[in-house]
């Protein structure tokens, strides 16, 4: 029996992401692209996407799907998450990219299934022991869910609130600007994420935000290659949080590991990343490099018959 080799690119609120890999259990000789695009900072106060934001994406889509074929995609799939949700004018972005690109969105997903995917990425290739919890924050929303890798998901939830969506109603420049964000996190998450349902033995941060973070906390540069599992503390986020609202953008840029596009966003979505470790007392987590994308793919090949896009 031949190999199928799947490629899928999302549209997220920050980035374009492409993940390439060969359709069985363990997603082998994976491929990945990121091409950063600020799509949700793109918005106007209607929630209309900008014409540059579009013609931007188009070409982050063009290239990652280039690239996916280059790594042997057999077929292509492409899905949006929150931005694409929440835009009045995204049927628009369907003309940029079919001017530029052979795939059209197969379809845009809701949070819950943004949650699970997330979570199956996380706590299933491979599969890791006992209760585990998974974060993952985005520019628009960040997604919260717990479960296991046998059972699937015990609890979800989709949160608006996400890094891009925070810093556009609370900059964090200075340690007030700190202040004010950290009391509107935790306003949020006081009315929007009940007790779980159960003790998580394991928690694991996937996106932008723990990918950065973690590279920065081990000194690497943006474009080194990032272990598996780096564990990040509470003590660490905090930490790294009061020093980047202590600095000016030109010192955040100088920092090691620190990329051009996340200058503004990264305190913000450190902010909400505290905030749902104190809310749920979180000591420590691990980030990993998986993401909602080897979700969709092991889905795929677990589950075919829940493919609402074939």
């Amino acid at each position: 029996m031949s190999i199928v080799r799947m490629g899928v690119v999302a549209i997220g609120s920050n980035s374009v992401r492409m993940l390439t890999a060969n359709l069985d259990a363990a997603l082998s000789q994976p491929v990945r692209g990121r091409v950063e695009t600020a799509l949700f900072l793109s918005m106007d106060n209607k929630k209309r996407l900008s014409e540059e934001a579009m013609e931007r994406v188009a070409q982050a889509v063009a290239s990652l799907c280039r690239q996916a074929r280059a790594a042997g995609a057999q077929q292509l799939r492409m899905i949006g998450t929150c931005a694409m949700r929440d835009a009045i004018n995204r049927n628009e972005l369907d003309f940029y990219i079919a001017a530029t690109s052979p795939v059209l969105l197969n379809r845009i997903i809701s949070g819950e299934e943004e949650a699970q995917l997330s979570f199956l990425g996380a706590a299933c290739v491979p599969p890791r022991p006992g209760v585990l919890g998974m974060i993952d924050i985005g520019g628009g929303s960040t997604e919260v869910a717990t479960g296991t890798a046998d059972a699937g998901l015990a609890f979800s939830r989709s949160l608006q609130l996400g890094a891009s969506r925070l810093l556009m109603e609370q900059r964090i420049d200075t340690p007030r600007d700190l202040a004010a964000a950290r009391h509107l996190v935790r306003a949020m998450l006081k009315t929007s994420l009940p007790a779980l349902p159960e003790p998580v033995g394991e928690w694991t941060l996937v996106g932008g935000t723990g990918t950065t973070l973690a590279g920065m906390q081990e000194g690497l540069s943006y474009h080194d290659a990032l272990p598996e599992g780096i564990p990040l503390t509470l003590e660490i986020v905090s930490e790294w949080l009061a020093r980047l609202a202590d600095m000016t953008a030109g010192q955040r840029s100088a920092l090691p590991g620190m990329p051009p596009t996340r200058v503004h966003i990264l305190p913000t979505g450190l902010a909400v990343l505290e905030g749902i470790m104190e809310h749920f007392s979180i000591p420590q987590l691990r980030v990993s490099l998986r993401n909602n994308l080897d979700g969709y793919l092991y889905r795929l090949y677990k589950h075919p018959e829940e493919d609402r896009d074939g």
